[in-house]
């Protein structure tokens, strides 16, 4: 059983296309469904260890919607970049959450004394297999697909298109006058903005979860924290003992964050920590939560203080079984989920009606992602999402960017402030 936005995307058929489709709007069960012959995914790691793909393949060859597969082998992108050349060619080729596959950058580097933008190994290995191989189908699936202007330069060179590189940069960038190296930042201005949001409807399927559906209003609140003592003392300190200004900047967010020394695996006793406090009060008011965190110390000391009174789940980047994990989260009448802030893409808690986000990491994409996780197409309903946040820090400065749609970036920071 498909939707009508599905439909109509699964009956136009095209061979090359993107799915930018909002979290939530299945773009796993169209991908299949459009499938042909021996088909390659390329996923991330978590989702190949979960058989996200393989589960949905079930259902759908159950219910007779994916006859026209012959073969299905699932990777994670690490394995495909190792081995890609050993790998036989794909009548079609799936990549999953695409914009992290798709590690282009408005520098450039020289290959035999020739420009060339610099790009990841892993972006450079799908553009070899393609060529290589030319799959008849190929799809590139994501949800935030804008994480950056050269994340859609990526996308279109692995869907044929010959977009002029320095064209694109200058139409796209603007060169930050950083003595020693070059640092270009996106135009944020609106014209650019509607100009790079035209480009990726040429590329694909574009839409939000609110445009296939009647989705209930999401609410948004944010609880402003002053530091406390202790770690005003402690930001006092970590000047002195880290004088380069990069390593400082990420040292202030940890302490922030309840992170004494910015050393998670070797701490002393966590000391007093207004987020603490607040996610207890929280817990009480809502006892079916999740809770996103970046940093390790930050969910073991979360962990350690609501587990007293509450059952917690726990998930972060080094968790086996998520699957199982997630299938007790999901079964439980009462349950605190609390999961690293990174880990935002491939699973989901549709009865959870609350999330927390304790501190954010850097990137727009787990944020958007980790929202997605409790808002699906199957289950929509109203939902409470909150921020808390640390003022006048890192932890501010963090926030208003992910508010404004946009990646923290260290060096844009250090050299505005």
């Amino acid at each position: 059983m498909f939707y009508s936005h599905q439909k109509k995307i699964i009956d136009e058929d095209k061979k090359h296309t993107g799915l930018w489709l909002g979290t939530g709007s299945a773009k796993t069960r169209i991908a299949l469904a459009m499938a042909c012959g021996n088909t390659l995914v390329i996923a991330p790691k978590t989702q190949v260890e979960d058989g996200n793909w393989e589960r949905e393949f079930k259902l759908l060859l159950k219910e007779g919607f994916v006859s026209k597969i012959s073969d299905l082998r699932v990777i994670s992108k690490e394995t495909f970049r190792r081995d890609w050349e050993k790998l036989s060619g794909a009548m079609t080729v799936i990549v999953d959450e695409a914009h992290t596959c798709l590690g282009a950058t408005p520098n450039i580097r020289y290959v035999k004394k020739q420009a060339v933008p610099k790009t990841s190994q892993l972006f450079e290995a799908l553009v070899s297999y393609i060529e290589r191989h030319r799959p008849e189908r190929l799809y590139l699936a994501t949800a935030t697909i804008m994480r950056s202007p050269m994340t859609v330069w990526g996308a279109a060179k692995l869907l044929g298109k010959d977009w002029d590189f320095y064209k694109f940069r200058h139409t796209f960038y603007t060169k930050l006058p950083m003595p020693g190296r070059e640092v270009w930042v996106p135009k944020s201005d609106s014209e650019t903005k509607d100009r790079l949001a035209s480009a990726v409807q040429k590329l694909g399927y574009v839409g939000r979860l609110e445009d296939f559906f009647d989705v209930p209003d999401q609410t948004y609140k944010t609880i402003f924290l002053e530091p406390t003592v202790s770690q005003v003392k402690r930001l006092k300190e970590l000047r002195l003992e880290y004088p380069d200004p990069l390593v400082l900047l990420g040292k202030r967010h940890q302490v922030e964050n309840g992170v004494l020394s910015g050393d998670e695996f070797n701490l002393p006793e966590a000391f007093e920590n207004a987020k603490l406090d607040t996610l207890e009060e929280l817990a009480l008011e809502f006892p079916k939560m999740v809770i996103f965190a970046k940093y390790r110390h930050q969910i073991s000391e979360i962990e350690k203080r609501l587990s007293e009174n509450y059952r917690v789940i726990t998930m972060t980047g080094d968790t086996p079984n998520r699957g199982e994990i997630i299938a007790r989260a999901n079964g439980a009448s009462e349950c605190i989920f609390i999961c690293q802030a990174q880990i935002s893409a491939g699973w989901e808690l549709p009865d959870f009606p609350v999330m927390v986000f304790a501190s954010m990491s850097y990137s727009i994409v787990d944020r958007i992602q980790g929202e997605g996780r409790i808002l699906r197409a199957n289950a929509l309903k109203k939902n409470l999402y909150i921020d808390l946040v640390v003022k006048g820090g890192i932890d501010e400065a963090v926030y208003k960017a992910i508010r404004n749609k946009k990646d923290f970036n260290e060096r844009l920071y250090l050299s505005t402030y």
